[in-house]
């Protein structure tokens, strides 16, 4: 099964761009054996996203930055 490297969604072969985040796959999509169920909110518009995603397929907002730093604050 193949994912999208920003939203983790399932893609067909490599489309140029994702279907789900609309995001361009400049990286190859990420093969893997299963299918990911553990789920996070989207900080900017609340919706449940797959743990793994770095871009949320519903607004199209980076979320790695923002995990990296609410990670950052849970630390001081």
């Amino acid at each position: 099964m193949k994912k999208c490297p920003y939203c983790f969604e399932t893609v067909e072969d490599h489309p140029p761009k994702c279907p789900h985040c609309a995001q361009f796959l400049l990286d190859e999509p990420i093969e893997v054996d299963y299918s990911g169920i553990d789920k996070k909110k989207c900080f900017f518009c609340g919706k449940k996203v797959l743990k793994e995603a770095k871009v949320c397929k519903f607004c199209h907002q980076w979320l790695d930055q923002v995990d990296h730093g609410a990670s950052d604050f849970d630390q001081i």
